[in-house]
């Protein structure tokens, strides 16, 4: 699997898709906080965790980068035979935040096995979420 170059964020999720992507995308995650090579955490949390309140500018850039990637991970839930509008958002939301608890549980000093759970519970609640819809009946995780 390729890695994203030191300090840039994962590659967003193809539109339109299943939660294959959303798998896909934990797994780019997790092998960047593995990486020795690339600096321990994810930008966002260690930004967050660095002032004890988030103020004016630094609150705004923050809010900036997690709207970006709510977004990114959006487009991955919309598109023809994808999640409705109202619910591709709580998804991305709840992708996104998933994706901060890993980096902070990281820094924490979680274990991989530990990190992997998270990101596969994170993905079969996706999926299940999908699948209550009746347009995505069809969608099933990747056995982990």
């Amino acid at each position: 699997m390729s890695r994203p170059a030191r300090g840039t964020s994962p590659p967003p999720p193809r539109p339109g898709t299943n939660p294959g992507v959303i798998e896909a995308f934990f797994d780019v995650v997790l092998a960047r906080i593995a990486d020795p090579s690339v600096p321990a955490g994810c930008l966002i949390a260690q930004s967050a965790a660095e002032a004890p309140i988030l103020k004016g500018d630094i609150s705004a850039h923050v809010r900036t980068l997690l709207d970006t990637q709510r977004r990114r991970v959006r487009t991955a839930l919309t598109g023809p035979s994808a999640a409705p509008e109202e619910l591709a958002d709580e998804l991305a939301t709840f992708v996104v935040a998933v994706n901060q608890s890993l980096a902070v549980l990281s820094r924490a000093g979680a274990s991989d096995t530990e990190l992997r759970a998270v990101a596969r519970l994170a993905c079969q609640t996706v999926a299940d979420t999908l699948r209550a819809t009746p347009e995505h009946a069809a969608f099933e995780p990747s056995p982990r």
